[in-house]
């Protein structure tokens, strides 16, 4: 790695300033990525493999381009960075969408929220949703989304109370003796519905490959007992779900672990996905966070901000935080999926409904 010049000068600690450097040139490149449509069309990126559920033809993906040149404008193309240029067609000229739930451990509260509102308050546009995609726990509400939309409550409380089990242990889902997935696996077992077959074709749940490292969107459910296999894999997070020596789960015969490390937020070029995170980045609905500077990483193919709020988000992704600071995220969600409704003109309010 070439040193700069200017700083030989100076024998304390160049390896430190080496490393800032590079990673300060490494954001200089993220932010400054160029935005042309040309350029950020279909990828060979995990989040573009998937075949076109609606059976679009080549000539229709170039309409779609010809309508992303006509609607682009410099505030959408920064604010749909990294997206694919589907996303900069208006909201309301699509005829179809799909939604992607990140992963995000107990902050998923934070999807239960933008699901309840989308329910309450958006039912024209969860009409349109035809593809609904999640990685690790923001796939277990994906999952309750297709099959059991009405016990979103049901769910979110379950999610509660197993945050609540874990903060009684010493040291969380560490503690020896204590196997968060097998918790996980009797929760969603007693919340899923025994007829699944609505969830192929339309649920994507994102895996990661022990081994390879390659992600895998599985879309066709065999059984319910593969349903609950392919949740269970996407959310299992190696000496943190089952201990230290467990083996990760398998399906069809290969090991699989959590698809955020590979794909944590699923987006597609041949439909527009309306993305949602807990961590502020360049998602549709995520929290507004102000900060001074607009440095940002890539962790599991989404893109996010660097900032405090998203340090101490990460952590209690993994070790809950009460169930006050879980209601936070709760309503935080609810507010930031009706903004989104209203600024695109898809609002539609139940009568009598509160904000």
């Amino acid at each position: 790695r070439e040193t700069d010049k200017t700083d030989s000068r100076d024998s304390t600690g160049p390896r430190k300033r080496d490393r800032i450097k590079e990673f300060a040139t490494k954001c200089k490149k993220m932010v400054t990525t160029t935005k042309r449509p040309d350029e950020t069309a279909v990828t060979t990126s995990p989040t573009t493999a998937v075949p076109n559920a609606g059976g679009e033809t080549e000539s229709s993906c170039s309409a779609e381009k010809t309508a992303v040149s006509e609607a682009t404008t410099p505030e959408l193309e920064q604010k749909m960075e990294c997206r694919p240029p589907i996303c900069l067609i208006p909201i309301k000229e699509h005829t179809d969408f799909g939604l992607s739930l990140s992963g995000c451990g107990f902050l998923s509260v934070y999807h239960f929220g933008v699901v309840k509102c989308f329910l309450r308050n958006g039912q024209p546009l969860v009409s349109k949703i035809r593809r609904v995609s999640g990685a690790s726990a923001g796939s277990l509400v994906a999952a309750m989304f297709v099959l059991a939309p009405d016990d979103m409550d049901r769910s979110m409380a379950a999610m509660c109370e197993m945050a609540d089990e874990l903060n009684a242990l010493k040291l969380g889902a560490l503690t020896p003796g204590f196997y968060l997935g097998e918790r996980l696996v009797q929760i969603v077992d007693e919340l899923l519905p025994k007829d699944i077959s609505k969830a192929n074709h339309r649920l994507f749940i994102s895996l990661t490959h022990h081994k390879t490292r390659e992600n895998r969107l599985v879309s066709v459910y065999q059984d319910r007992e593969y349903l609950i296999k392919c949740l269970n894999a996407s959310c299992y997070i190696p000496m943190y779900s089952m201990g230290l020596t467990a083996p990760p789960p398998e399906i069809d015969g290969q090991p699989y672990i959590d698809g955020g490390y590979t794909n944590n937020l699923p987006d597609y070029s041949d439909l527009r996905t309306i993305t949602v995170s807990p961590f502020c980045s360049k998602c549709d609905i995520t929290p507004p966070d102000d900060v001074g500077f607009d440095w940002k990483m890539t962790l599991g193919n989404q893109h996010m901000k660097v900032n405090l709020r998203n340090i101490v988000r990460g952590a209690q992704s993994l070790f809950p935080p009460s169930r006050a600071t879980l209601k936070h995220y709760y309503d935080q969600g609810y507010r930031d999926a009706f903004k989104f409704l209203l600024e695109n003109d898809t609002l539609e309010r139940e009568t009598g409904s509160s904000v």
